[in-house]
């Protein structure tokens, strides 16, 4: 609930509750064990940036931006080739297409 709507956010508690009071015993632990696993994942996974070195800090930030930055460029076009009535599949910039 990243938002800030009040409105919308008591929405989606009701919404959650209603769904969670159907759920069956088996699969409340299931949802209760994934829960458990991905706090887990993430833990190992700070666990693992926290013993880097300053050096594979840097290298692992530097990294980081890289790929978000072509995401972002991916996206960027994406949405270009969709504004001017592509289908999205295709990559506007390259001229060969």
């Amino acid at each position: 609930m990243g938002h800030n709507n009040p409105g919308r956010a008591r929405r989606e508690i009701a919404r959650e509750n209603a769904r969670l009071s159907k759920l069956t015993e088996e699969e409340r632990r299931k949802e209760q064990d994934d829960e458990s696993l991905y706090h887990a994942k993430a833990e190992a996974r700070n666990e693992a940036y926290r013993s880097f070195s300053n050096e594979e800090r840097d290298i692992y930030t530097k990294v980081k931006d890289a790929i978000a930055a072509a995401e972002s460029r991916a996206v960027n076009a994406w949405h270009w080739d969709k504004a001017h009535g592509g289908t999205g599949k295709q990559n506007p910039w390259r001229k060969d297409q």
